[in-house]
């Protein structure tokens, strides 16, 4: 099982949604981490460094990267806004 921290700025992003999402984001987020091999349900994102990547859950896209058997969410954004710069 791996652990799950937030960033200041996805713990924001997070913050931000109704609470119903953040709820079903959490426990998409739980169920991944709990699988041997997290990222078999990632994808990677281009463009950034090569250890990020991402969860689709529903219209949002979670960024986040893995180190030392911890997810750090970087970001959660509906899917329109996830691939601009900023």
């Amino acid at each position: 099982m791996h652990e799950i921290k937030f960033t200041p700025r996805g713990e924001r992003e997070l913050a931000a949604l109704p609470k119903e999402i953040q709820r079903r984001i959490q426990k998409k987020l739980r169920e991944n981490a709990n699988l041997p091999n997290p990222l078999v349900r990632a994808k990677p994102l281009t463009n950034l460094p090569p250890s990020t990547r991402r969860y689709r859950i529903g219209k949002y896209r979670v960024s986040f990267y893995i180190e030392s058997n911890t997810l750090f969410i970087e970001r959660v954004e509906i899917r329109g806004q996830a691939y601009r710069p900023g």
